[in-house]
């Protein structure tokens, strides 16, 4: 059984998921864990996702709910979650149930192998077109621009300890990707084959011009190249327009 676990979700337009997610995670994290916490960022959606992650937070004050003044991108919503998470132990899933929360233990034992940080990867990915061939040219730059050994593959399924989230919230870039910053720090990185489900309510929130436009971010703010520095912005990582602790 793990000491505390922080699980952090960015929301965008999920409302019809979240009872679930929230029951699923209930179920696993009672058995798992001696202490946790879920911790859901509204990342500026346009409906009703806040106010139910304000109901859930009524009757589990375990459930922490941020709402962002705008859309600021997922992983802007997860750094957001990450200045509020208390867990020795940190996992970030989406919210649209493709993540299996019963999977959650799985990355967590490999963790426990001696890894800094270990990303959960589906056999086969139940995502659209796009998102597959993004996660194949994100791979792809990650092996160019990063010390990530070729071998080892990203997701947004994944789970580290607290030292290495000490790191990623120290850092100040505008345009912030997690599993960039984590390859920053460590080249200690794992991955274990996870389950992974087709979308149940709604539809993807991901497009080609979405996909296109992280691609070159990516490229821009993470390359070791400095010439591509001027590109880069000063918006802020984030605001909070809404928290409930």
């Amino acid at each position: 059984m793990w000491p505390s676990i922080s699980v952090v979700i960015p929301v965008y337009n999920s409302s019809d998921s979240l009872e679930e997610l929230y029951e699923r995670l209930l179920h696993i994290l009672k058995r798992i864990c001696q202490r946790y916490e879920i911790i859901m960022v509204d990342d500026g959606s346009r409906d009703d996702s806040f106010k139910k992650i304000l109901q859930l937070r009524s009757k589990d004050r375990r459930v922490k709910a941020i709402s962002l003044a705008g859309n600021f991108g997922q992983q802007n919503a997860l750094l957001c979650g990450f200045h509020y998470a208390t867990g020795e132990y940190i996992i970030t899933l989406d919210d649209d149930l493709q993540h299996l929360p019963e999977e959650i233990e799985k990355l967590l034992l490999t963790l426990d192998k001696g890894y800094d940080a270990v990303f959960g990867i589906p056999t086969v990915k139940q995502h659209s077109l796009y998102r597959r061939i993004g996660s194949k040219l994100t791979n792809h730059l990650f092996n160019r621009i990063t010390d990530k050994l070729e071998g080892i593959k990203i997701s947004s399924f994944r789970a580290f300890k607290r030292n290495l989230l000490e790191k990623i919230i120290s850092e100040k870039t505008s345009f912030v990707y997690i599993s960039a910053i984590i390859f920053k720090y460590t080249d200690n990185v794992g991955n274990v084959i996870v389950e992974h489900d087709s979308r149940k309510y709604g539809k993807s929130n991901y497009h080609f011009f979405k996909l296109l436009t992280l691609f070159l971010k990516l490229y821009i703010y993470y390359s070791k190249s400095s010439l591509l520095k001027v590109f880069t912005s000063s918006r802020p990582q984030y605001e909070i327009k809404d928290i409930r602790l």
